[in-house]
């Protein structure tokens, strides 16, 4: 009976330490890909599309609501960009509220409301909310960012 009662021990300490290694590499992936967001966002502020585009896939597409069709490819997702940032005002602030990211092996899902506050050239400031969600594929050990679809806070003031 002893023995019994030892292999049962033994197996729920196996079971209850691999779902907890799951559970602590799973936190692990979120961090990484909400800190990898926030890189993107800081040289997003910054105007560093060259920093900003190490972490975009070449095959990246973007649905937002400045553009009626979707963005095809990381070489429209950048004339668009230089575009649109070298005659904007400036990001002040920028938080990701409500994250949540989904793995599925190699492919992570990030949705979160975003709450930014923007300074344009005229010096007036406005508070932006949006709801956005990014979805990213890790390739060669890093991630990327494949797909992106931003929009507007129906409530935005």
């Amino acid at each position: 009976m002893k023995t019994l009662g030892s292999i049962s021990f033994s197996l729920l300490v196996f079971f209850v330490l691999g779902f907890t290694s799951s559970l602590i590499a799973q936190t692990s992936v979120e961090d990484e890909i909400i800190s990898l967001t926030y890189k993107i966002w800081k040289a997003e502020m910054e105007k560093n599309m060259a920093e900003m585009n190490k972490y975009v896939s070449d095959d990246y597409t973007e649905l937002n609501p400045s553009y009626s069709t979707r963005i095809d490819g990381k070489t429209t997702y950048v004339k668009l960009g230089d575009a649109s940032t070298m005659n904007s005002g400036s990001v002040l602030a920028a938080e990701m509220l409500n994250p949540k990211v989904q793995v599925y092996g190699d492919v992570a899902i990030l949705s979160y409301n975003y709450a930014g506050v923007v300074k344009d050239n005229d010096g007036k400031v406005t508070n932006t909310k949006a709801k956005s969600t990014r979805v990213y594929l890790k390739t060669n050990g890093s991630w990327k960012l494949v797909h992106a679809n931003f929009g507007l806070d129906p409530v935005n003031d």
